[in-house]
């Protein structure tokens, strides 16, 4: 019996299911999402198992992206930021959309401790203030709290001091730490801190379902391309954000064998586009809005644009999307009997795809594809001027299941274009073939350590956070090391940030 993989995509229009055996794909199937998500894996997984011998599933999930944009089954969480006085100029959530900021409620609290970026303290934690802070929390009926310190990342002793502390006083509160999430920036990195402590509630009970669904060890994807244990996936959901286009791209890069690519995924709702470098997705660079919120995790550098498969269009302006049919497609689209305009129709309309009953997409003349295709090239053209540089001109691997909805138009715009073998399931693939990862970002006094030290001390910091994740020692490799003067603090400070990756250690699950 074959011992494989299963890489699933769960995505708003379909569920996508690959089983792969060292790197090959031997079966893949594409289903309808469900409006629970369980039904459809389920249905996915059993559309491809056949004889095999499943050893793990990586699944990649929306669920909690979601739930922030739709501002749905969000926890209250206590945000305690560690470092007063100095930290309380500008309170937690200062920025934070209205809306949002209703439905959280987040009570705040500033406690005594935090280090200066060389490390000396700016106060000396407190043990009663921290057990007196647990008391008021648990008294409010919450469940979770959110502890950020100042330069937390560098010298994260005193948060993983008053986690402690807080379970010791009430061990019901579950407490998300900010050096394990965030960057630099203590405001960015509080904000995605306190978005994954809203989360974790929502992510225990659908990791459990996950769990209940599949039939082997669950592996759950995150943003930077590499998967996380399903216990670890309901600690941080905040790394799951945004894994689906993740996926397409670490797809694409394999089945492209592309190292260096501008990748495009066409979905049933949207095309997400994002670059490769050196195989794996560009990171942003800057901060990034999760939910009208500025975070600072790691995130790859992503664009989507309202346009798939069952966008819906304004056939008099020629107009495409935003608003689609989603996962309804085979219903509503004209091709399937409905009677909603969709991109779908025009494509096989205009002879690009062969997809349900020409018949019913015959009276769609060549004036109303004209006018579409006029739409989709200008806003393609608009979403490639996000990756080009000046001289470069990477070449496309283009994705997913409506990939050949734009195919033509995209070779039309002069670019060479790529169209790997099974890419309508390169999400899937891109998850089963995931590896684990570990990241580390530290700042340094620059008199007191060389540049040498310093690159050497975070390099290993990330490998060993690897390990800690589960990839087997001899595997992993830096496949990110960077750093940055900041001249701006007294003293001068050298920040330096690593990322390693590694295979998954069979024994560590």
């Amino acid at each position: 019996m074959m011992e494989v993989v299963a890489g699933i995509d769960v995505g708003g229009t379909n569920t996508d299911a690959v089983l792969v055996s060292e790197g090959r794909v031997v079966a893949w199937a594409k289903v309808p999402t469900t409006p629970d998500i369980r039904g459809g894996i389920v249905d996915a997984l059993d559309k491809v198992a056949g004889t095999h011998r499943i050893k793990r599933v990586h699944i990649g999930t929306t669920a909690f992206t979601n739930a922030l944009v739709e501002r749905r089954e969000l926890a209250p969480a206590a945000a305690i930021r560690v470092g007063k006085p100095v930290s309380e100029s500008l309170p937690p959530m200062s920025d934070w959309p209205d809306d949002l900021r209703s439905v959280a409620r987040n009570p705040i609290f500033f406690v005594n401790g935090g280090r200066e970026f060389d490390g000396r303290a700016i106060g000396a934690l407190d043990r009663e203030e921290i057990a007196e802070v647990a008391r008021n929390v648990a008294s409010s009926n919450i469940s979770q709290v959110a502890v950020t310190s100042v330069f937390g990342t560098s010298y994260p002793e005193d948060e993983i001091r008053i986690a402690e502390w807080i379970r010791e006083a009430n061990p019901e509160l579950e407490v998300s730490l900010a050096h394990r999430i965030g960057r630099f920036g203590i405001l960015e990195r509080e904000n995605a801190t306190l978005l994954n402590a809203m989360l974790r509630p929502l992510a225990a009970r659908t990791i459990a379902a996950y769990r209940e669904a599949v039939p082997a060890n669950l592996l759950i994807s995150q943003n930077d391309g590499t998967v996380l244990r399903s216990t670890s996936a309901a600690e941080l959901p905040i790394f799951t954000v945004a894994s689906g286009p993740t996926n397409s791209l670490r797809g694409a890069a394999i089945l492209g064998a592309l190292a260096d690519a501008i990748v495009f995924d066409v979905g049933g709702t949207t095309t997400d586009a994002g670059v490769l470098r050196g195989s794996y997705p560009q990171p942003a660079g800057l901060d990034l809005s999760i939910a009208g919120v500025r975070t600072n995790f790691r995130m790859p550098d992503l664009c989507s644009i309202g346009i798939g498969g069952g966008s819906l269009i304004d056939a008099s302006t020629g107009a495409v999307g935003p608003k689609s049919v989603g996962y309804r497609l085979t219903e509503e689209a004209l091709a399937f009997g409905g009677s909603t305009l969709t991109l779908t129709d025009i494509a096989l309309a205009a002879g690009r795809i062969e997809i349900g009953d020409r018949s019913r997409v015959k009276h769609l003349d060549s004036e109303l594809i004209t006018r579409v295709d006029s739409h989709l090239r200008t806003r393609l053209a608009r979403l490639l001027e996000n990756y080009e540089r000046i001289g470069q001109q990477l070449p496309i691997i283009l994705v997913g299941g409506g990939a050949s909805l734009i195919e033509d138009l995209l070779r039309e715009l002069g670019r060479v274009v790529m169209r790997p073998p099974h890419a309508s399931v390169a999400n899937a693939y891109g998850a089963a073939m995931a590896q684990v990862g570990g990241e580390a970002d530290m700042t340094f006094a620059s008199a007191g350590i060389s540049r040498a030290e310093a690159l050497s001390q975070v390099e290993k910091e990330a490998h060993r956070r690897a390990r800690e994740a589960g990839a087997s020692a001899g595997s992993i490799v830096t496949v990110e090391l960077e750093e940055a003067a900041l001249s701006y603090l007294a003293g001068d400070a050298l920040r330096v940030r690593a990322r390693a990756i590694g295979d998954i250690e069979e024994s560590s699950r």
